[in-house]
C-alpha cells in the first residue's frame, strides 16, 4: 500500500493540547478488535451507539496513536493521563479513528485545488486558510439563515 493510500484512514486531531495524528492500520485494527472482544463494526456501532466500554474508547485513541506514529510506551503514556477523565470528552475522538478505518476520511481539496484526505500533507494548521469567509463568523451565517 502506498503513502497516499494509507493517508485515507489517517485523522489530525487535538488530544493531549496539541495536534495528534492517528491512524489504526491493519495491525492496530487487529489488536483492537482482540482487547474488546469484537470486530471493528460491532465497536463502531457500539460508539456510535453509546453501548461502548472503556476499551472501546482509550484502546482506540491508544492505538490509533501507535498507528499514527508514536511508540507503544508514548501513547501509553498520553492515554493513562487522561483515563480518570470523563469518557464522554473523549468519545468523540474514539468514534472518529474508528470511522477513520472503516469509512475512510473525506477528501479536501488544498489552495491549488489538489484532494488529499484529512490527514494528509504537511502544511501547518496555523497557515492553513479560515472556511469562513473573511469577515464573517459561523454564527452570523447561522443568525441569517435562521431569521
Amino acid at each position: 500500500m502506498s503513502a497516499a493510500e494509507t493517508g485515507r484512514t489517517l485523522v489530525t486531531a487535538d488530544f493531549a493540547g496539541r495536534p495528534c495524528r492517528f491512524q489504526l492500520r491493519l495491525g492496530e485494527m487487529a489488536e483492537l478488535e482482540r482487547l474488546c472482544g469484537a470486530g471493528i463494526g460491532a465497536i463502531f456501532m457500539r460508539l456510535g451507539t453509546h453501548q461502548f466500554s472503556h476499551r472501546d474508547v482509550w484502546d482506540t485513541i491508544r492505538l490509533g496513536l501507535e498507528g499514527g506514529g508514536l511508540s507503544g510506551v508514548a501513547a501509553s503514556a498520553l492515554v493513562l493521563r487522561y483515563q480518570d477523565e470523563p469518557l464522554m470528552e473523549f468519545l468523540p475522538l474514539a468514534g472518529r479513528i474508528v470511522a477513520a478505518a472503516v469509512n475512510g476520511v473525506p477528501k479536501v481539496a488544498d489552495a491549488a485545488g489538489n484532494a488529499a484526505a484529512e490527514g494528509e500533507g504537511t502544511a501547518d494548521p496555523a497557515t492553513s486558510r479560515s472556511s469562513t469567509a473573511p469577515g464573517r463568523s459561523r454564527d452570523s451565517r447561522r443568525r441569517r439563515s435562521a431569521g
